[in-house]
């Protein structure tokens, strides 16, 4: 049997900024997509209640709503695999520090 010596591909600082990127942006992500999945409301204010001239304005229609829990869940996925990219290069990151 032959041996195989695993080759370096990146640097361990290669690896350390590209899984805290990945992990900035899977925050993001996942936070986005748990906020659009409850309600079809803004991301920075998803608690407030919408007003024009202290008048409620009357949410969206159930379809459109629907569709936003759609893009909702779609993000939660991209956010959980970018988590899934976070270890798999902090586990390279480790390895090629170690050896």
């Amino acid at each position: 049997m032959q041996s195989y010596a695993s080759a370096q591909l990146a640097s361990p600082g290669t690896y350390f900024q590209t899984a805290a990127f990945c992990c900035l942006v899977a925050i993001v992500l996942i936070r986005a997509g748990r906020v659009w999945r409850r309600a079809p409301r803004g991301l920075l204010a998803p608690d407030e209640p919408v007003r024009v001239e202290s008048a409620p304005v009357p949410g969206p229609a159930a379809s459109r709503a629907r569709g936003d829990r759609t893009v909702g869940r779609v993000y939660l996925c991209f956010g959980w695999f970018l988590v899934l990219g976070t270890v798999v290069n902090l586990v390279n990151g480790v390895r090629s520090v170690w050896g």
